[in-house]
């Protein structure tokens, strides 16, 4: 029956086909569903917008829908007198079923750990660049070959706390010196032009606008700094600036006057860093109740 094919089939993509009589085709169908979810992840990296979603999407849609309608087709062509299998039981199916659950919670774990990684923003920390909403894809893969770059947006496991993950951007690299002075940044001497930099608060706020602070202001542990990276800061700190550390990476919020960052806990080792945030897929706004349409598909910079 073309409609029990069908069922099987959305159940699990290649089933219809085994329902048929044909394993062979329904095993290389499967398979080739699990291809093309490889490769519209990697349709997710294209550099141009909207493409890098929708081409990706479409692929991965038109492709279970041929495989769906291939098994509706299959059922309705098999020969006069058909007689199922023995395979054809219903025990059979759930436990196909079941069974392909831990492949595709392998497929996930492969594609978290090696390839890529979705990351939810639920602050305004990064704004205007990254906002509360979006959702973005992570490159896993950015830094097999080469290091972080000043510029980069990076996620990593905070310092102190490796179960929370953050968002920041990298404004100096191990071996550089970083100041800021009346919130202007300064990497080795050269004020840094930074089009993404937002501000909102016209007050200036020692360690968050003038940085590194003085002795005596870290004697006093300003409002949300680390006590362990306050008792630590002074050893990096030389009469040009605040010494980033090899291997290590100084982080900072686009949205500087309300970003909890390296001015308040220290450096992030890169040991610590998980990937590149690549592109926002998906972006919902919670008080309007509505999907950011002109956000979905933009490329990270």
């Amino acid at each position: 029956m073309p409609w029990k094919a069908a069922l099987l089939g959305i159940a699990v993509p290649g089933l219809g086909q085994l329902y048929s009589g044909l394993p062979l085709r329904a095993v290389g169908l499967h398979t080739l569903l699990l291809a093309v979810n490889v490769l519209c992840l990697a349709g997710l990296f294209l550099p141009v917008k909207p493409w890098n979603i929708a081409a990706p999407l479409a692929c991965l849609l038109v492709t279970w829908a041929l495989i769906l309608l291939d098994s509706v087709r299959c059922a309705k062509h098999a020969p006069a007198g058909y007689r199922l299998k023995a395979y054809n039981r219903s025990y059979v199916y759930i436990l196909l079923i079941l069974l392909t659950w831990p492949e595709g919670n392998g497929i996930k774990h492969f594609m978290v750990t090696r390839l890529a990684e979705a990351f939810k923003i639920t602050n305004s920390s990064m704004a205007p660049t990254v906002i509360s909403g979006d959702r973005l894809i992570v490159n896993r893969r950015a830094y097999v070959e080469r290091s972080p770059r000043r510029g980069d947006l990076v996620t990593f496991r905070l310092p102190g706390d490796q179960s929370e993950l953050f968002l920041k951007r990298i404004i100096a690299v191990g071996g550089q010196v970083v100041r800021i002075d009346q919130k202007k940044v300064y990497v080795n001497g050269v004020p840094l032009v930074e089009s993404y930099a937002q501000y909102g608060d016209s007050a200036s706020v020692a360690l968050r606008d003038d940085f590194p602070p003085s002795p005596g202001i870290l004697n006093n542990l300003p409002p949300g700094i680390d006590e362990t990276w306050a008792r630590q800061m002074p050893g990096f700190i030389q009469s040009d600036g605040l010494h980033v550390p090899p291997e290590n990476y100084f982080v900072l919020g686009d949205n500087r006057d309300y970003s909890w960052d390296s001015r308040y806990w220290g450096f992030v080792p890169e040991s610590d860093i998980l990937g590149k945030a690549r592109v926002i897929y998906f972006s919902w706004d919670s008080q309007a109740r509505h999907i950011r349409w002109d956000r979905v598909g933009e490329i990270l910079q």
